[in-house]
């Protein structure tokens, strides 16, 4: 058995992981504040299409680029609107970045 992954596998796999990322954004319970959903570090990582990681890494290295909320000491949450609006800002629309 080869050790490297085929074009096939790789495409599967991204499709499999997408998919287990529509789930959870699906089953996202319905914690709120004022009408705003908040979500814990793998929901919004899975709603954003990141890792737990980079979540993490960001609020340690740039604290202002994507605000959340400490509930109870160390619970991270972030709020969905707060997303949404990280979404908008980043939403490429005149054509630079995109790949063909």
């Amino acid at each position: 058995m080869s050790l490297t992954t085929t074009k096939h596998q790789r495409k599967f796999r991204r499709n499999r992981d997408a998919i287990r990322r529509a789930q959870i954004v699906q089953a996202i319970p319905a914690y709120t504040i004022n009408g705003d959903p908040l979500l814990n570090e793998a929901e919004a990582a899975a709603y954003l299409s990141l890792s737990p990681a980079t979540l993490s890494r960001w609020r340690s290295t740039h604290p202002d680029r994507l605000a959340f909320v400490k509930v109870g000491g160390s619970r991270i949450r972030y709020r969905r609107s707060v997303l949404d609006a990280f979404i908008v800002a980043h939403t490429v629309t005149d054509g630079r970045g995109v790949r063909k």
